[in-house]
């Protein structure tokens, strides 16, 4: 039940600022889940590489006999996967920087908080605009 110290809100605008930071938080998850997936794809990605170049200069060396037909084919082989390695690095911070991470991963943890205090009924609706307008504000790179 609506406190008679507030302003008299109708459901509908308890329901509108409910949905909306519903819709605030489920495009917050996505956002942070894609960020992780990519994320995860490029270590992946950065680890085979590297891990195939490692494992082809050092059988070529262990076994004093290039690994792939000659030598030149075997270092270049070797060298490629480190320069994908390197290359996979490079785009990795530009595409999935760590502070988006980590920022996607905030807004999602305060839009959770905005989700729960906005379960009873009787919630105060300016504080609630009040911080989801605040949070918009700081997370503003973030689609929300």
């Amino acid at each position: 039940m609506i406190s008679n110290s507030q302003p008299n809100f109708t459901n509908d605008e308890h329901g509108r600022l409910r949905e909306q930071i519903k819709l605030s938080l489920q495009k917050a998850k996505s956002q942070r889940d894609q960020l992780l997936r990519n994320d995860k794809r490029f270590n992946i990605a950065t680890l085979l590489l590297g891990a195939a170049a490692t494992f082809i200069a050092g059988e070529s060396a262990i076994a004093g006999e290039p690994m792939l037909g000659n030598w030149r084919t075997t270092t270049t082989i070797a060298s490629i996967c480190t320069l994908g390695a390197t290359v996979a690095t490079g785009i990795h911070k530009q595409i999935v920087p760590t502070d988006m991470i980590i920022e996607t991963s905030e807004c999602t943890a305060q839009l959770k908080v905005l989700a729960i205090e906005t379960i009873p009924g009787d919630y105060d609706v300016d504080t609630v605009t009040d911080s989801y307008q605040r949070l918009i504000a700081e997370f503003s790179r973030i689609d929300v």
